[in-house]
C-alpha cells in the first residue's frame, strides 16, 4: 500500500457516520411523510456515492477511484461468487427438507421460459444497486479498515455498518410482508448480514475487484426468495419460493449456516496473509 492511498481513520469515521445518517434520515423523513416511500430505494446507492465523494475529498488520484473495478478479476474469485450462494442455500434447503421443517412448495413456479425471462430481468435490474453497495462497502470501506484493523476485524466492522444501513429497508419490507414479528426478524437479518460479510470479504480478497462480489450479491439477492417462501404459508401455495417453511422466516436457518462458515473464512484470511496487498486502497 502506498502511503498517499491510505484512508485516514477520520475519513473512515466520517464516511460511516454519513452513511448511517443518510440511510436512517431517509427512513425518518419517509415515516413522517416528508418523502415518498419510494425514496428508500436510494439507500443501496448511498455507499457508492459517498465513497466517490470521500475519495475526492481525501485527494486520491483518479486511478484510485477506479481500482475496485479495474483490477484483474481472478478465476477463484469468480468461482467463489457463483458457488457460495448455492452451497449456502442448498445446505439450507437440504436441512429444511431433511428435518421436516420445510416442504416442497407445489404452488411455486411460473414455467421455464417465463421463469428464465423473470430471472434475467431481475438480474439486470439488480446490477446498479448491488454495484453501488459493493463499491462503497467492499471497494472503499473494507480495504480502508483492513489497513488499520486486519481482515477479520474489518469484515466484522463492515458487516455491522452494512446491517445497520440496510435495517430501515429490511424492517419496512418485513412489515409489509407480514412476516412474523418484523422487529425480531429484522434483528436476525442484521446478524445474517454480519455473518455473510465474511463470504463477501473472502470473495473480494481473492481478486480485490468488486465485480465478482457484485455477482455474488445479486445471486444471493435473487436465489434466497426463489428457493424459500417469503412468509409462512401452511397451504404451501402463493408464497413464492420453491421450499416452504413451517416457521415465519427461513432466516434463522440461513443465519446458522452462514455462521458455520465464519471460522472457515477467518482461517482463509490468515492463509491469505491477513493484510491487503501493496496496491490496495
Amino acid at each position: 500500500m502506498f502511503e498517499q492511498d491510505v484512508v485516514e481513520p477520520g475519513y473512515i469515521f466520517g464516511y460511516i457516520l454519513s452513511l448511517l445518517a443518510l440511510s436512517w434520515g431517509l427512513l425518518i423523513l419517509s415515516a413522517f411523510g416528508f418523502l415518498p416511500s419510494v425514496a428508500l430505494g436510494i439507500i443501496p446507492f448511498i455507499p457508492g456515492i459517498l465513497a466517490l465523494l470521500f475519495l475526492s475529498l481525501e485527494g486520491h488520484p483518479v486511478e484510485v477511484h477506479a481500482w475496485p473495478l479495474l483490477r484483474p478479476v481472478t478465476i477463484p474469485a469468480t468461482i467463489f461468487a457463483v458457488v457460495y450462494p448455492f452451497i449456502l442455500i442448498g445446505l439450507a434447503a437440504f436441512v429444511a427438507l431433511g428435518t421436516g421443517l420445510g416442504y416442497l412448495n407445489s404452488g411455486a413456479g411460473t414455467g421455464i421460459l417465463a421463469g428464465a425471462i423473470l430471472a434475467v430481468s431481475a438480474f439486470i435490474y439488480a446490477i446498479p444497486a448491488s454495484l453501488g453497495q459493493e463499491y462503497g462497502y467492499r471497494g472503499y470501506l473494507l480495504p480502508a479498515l483492513t489497513y488499520w484493523q486486519g481482515r477479520v476485524a474489518a469484515t466484522v466492522s463492515v458487516g455491522i455498518v452494512w446491517g445497520l444501513a440496510m435495517a430501515p429497508v429490511s424492517y419496512l419490507i418485513l412489515q409489509a410482508q407480514g412476516t412474523g414479528d418484523p422487529f425480531s426478524i429484522a434483528i436476525l437479518a442484521f446478524l445474517f448480514t454480519v455473518a455473510i460479510s465474511f463470504a463477501f470479504s473472502c470473495c473480494y480478497y481473492l481478486s480485490e475487484n468488486i465485480l465478482p462480489v457484485v455477482l455474488m450479491n445479486i445471486l444471493l439477492l435473487l436465489a434466497i426468495p426463489a428457493f424459500f417462501s417469503s412468509s409462512w404459508n401452511p397451504a404451501g401455495t402463493g408464497s413464492g419460493g420453491l421450499i416452504g417453511v413451517t416457521w415465519p422466516s427461513p432466516l434463522p436457518l440461513l443465519l446458522l449456516l452462514a455462521m458455520a462458515f465464519v471460522p472457515i473464512f477467518s482461517w482463509l484470511f490468515v492463509v491469505m496473509n491477513g493484510e491487503v496487498d501493496g496496491d490496495a486502497l
